[in-house]
């Protein structure tokens, strides 16, 4: 699971899987918001402008990837392109191995198994990803700066990060890996078309709610807790966006600060109608134990907060890929239930 941005204001315990692994400073060097490409084919390579502003040349086509975030291994899979893939970043070495990145859902889907694990946590084993001689490295902000200028500068990797840090964000990387990949452009095209009509059903949906004065319920979006605080979604994140979209007012959207930690007393306060939870039903490991039951147990005031409570895939909450977006529907539901129509395909 991937967050692409800075860490809760609260200090990370090593008690948290979640955050110590997937909210880590990943250096500030690499926080961005997705800007688009340009397209400059030669000699078989292709330019990009990833986004973070960077303009890197890649093999066109590359037929040797790795992949250093689930999130983006959510897109890959998506283009046809997990053939490619030799190797992602993870760690066999500590406790839960890949099941701290990854869930057995997408272990499985994506038919990944410890030999592909490159180690990046505390730090990513730079030597290993030159070993297997990719021709294409696909990062996010979990890749600190220093990272990126090793596979860089020392071992001459093309390293494209892919840091959407909107809805619309993740769209247009889906665009931008269609440019590095034309092989890829028949998915890309009909995957694009997919997430473009869901988000405008979506606007669409919020806009009748607004128009007929429907009520936009209060609406936490967390993905885990630790020393009294929620952590949550602040303004101009995806997290807020998939709260808005699906017709809820989130109580985090004036925070300035990207991924905060909410006191919990605080959100008692606030009272939300709607709390959405991420949660790793089927995994021990990828939120540090916090399965629903835990939360029941462990989240603090949550017996006293009165909202509704919707437990979500996690993996779906944290990592800005395709499957963020084709979730919304479900959202709509979960807050509207008696104005959205139940999805038909399997809830997040």
């Amino acid at each position: 699971m991937s967050l692409n941005g800075v860490p809760p204001s609260t200090g990370i315990a090593p008690k948290t899987v979640l955050v110590a692994a997937i909210l880590v400073a990943a250096g500030a060097g690499l926080i961005g918001t997705a800007i688009g490409f340009e397209l400059q084919s030669h000699g078989g390579r292709t330019t990009v402008v990833d986004d973070l502003g960077r303009k890197v040349a890649a093999p066109t086509n590359a037929s040797r990837i790795v992949v250093l975030a689930p999130s983006i291994m959510d897109f890959v899979y998506r283009l046809g392109l997990r053939d490619r893939v030799v190797g992602v970043g993870c760690t066999v070495g500590i406790v839960g191995g890949m099941e701290n990145e990854y869930s057995p859902n997408q272990t499985s889907l994506w038919g990944l198994d410890p030999s592909l694990c490159i180690t990046d946590t505390p730090t990513l084993d730079t030597e290993r990803v030159a070993f297997l001689d990719p021709g294409l490295v696909l990062a996010s902000t979990i890749t600190s700066a220093a990272d990126v200028e090793t596979l860089t500068t020392t071992y001459g990797l093309p390293v494209v990060v892919l840091a959407p840090t909107t809805l619309g964000g993740i769209v247009g990387d889906v665009a931008l890996l269609a440019q590095l990949f034309p092989s890829a452009q028949g998915p890309a095209t009909a995957l694009e078309a997919t997430l473009d009509s869901t988000l405008y059903n979506a606007s669409v949906f919020e806009s009748d709610l607004s128009a007929n004065g429907s009520a936009l319920p209060s609406v936490l979006v967390t993905y885990g807790f630790y020393g009294g605080e929620y952590y949550t979604f602040g303004e101009g994140t995806f997290g807020e966006s998939l709260a808005e979209l699906a017709g809820g007012s989130s109580i985090s959207a004036g925070i300035s600060i990207e991924y905060p930690g909410i006191n919990a007393s605080a959100v008692l306060a606030e009272n939300p109608s709607a709390i959405l939870y991420g949660t790793s039903d089927n995994d021990p490991y990828l939120v540090a134990n916090e399965t629903p039951a835990v939360w029941n147990t462990s989240a603090p005031y949550w017996n006293q907060l009165n909202g509704s409570k919707i437990p979500i895939d996690v993996t779906v909450l944290t990592e800005p890929g395709p499957s963020m977006i084709l979730a919304v529907p479900w959202y709509e539901y979960y807050l509207h239930p008696t104005l959205a129509p139940r999805p038909g395909t399997p809830p997040p």
